[in-house]
């Protein structure tokens, strides 16, 4: 957003940062990105991920 929009991109009038924010936390709210993708993948596969 802030590549895009440069100064614009960091504003509150301006959602871009808003949204980034957003995304930013899933990362984090329940587990770490990685822990995630390894429980989805066992879901997916049925094989166990963390062997």
């Amino acid at each position: 957003a802030r590549r895009l929009l440069g100064a614009n991109g960091i504003l509150a009038e301006y959602q871009a940062m808003r949204h980034l924010a957003n995304l930013e936390s899933v990362y984090t709210y329940e587990g770490t990105h990685d822990v995630h993708t390894l429980i989805l993948g066992q879901e997916i596969t049925g094989l166990n991920a963390f062997n």
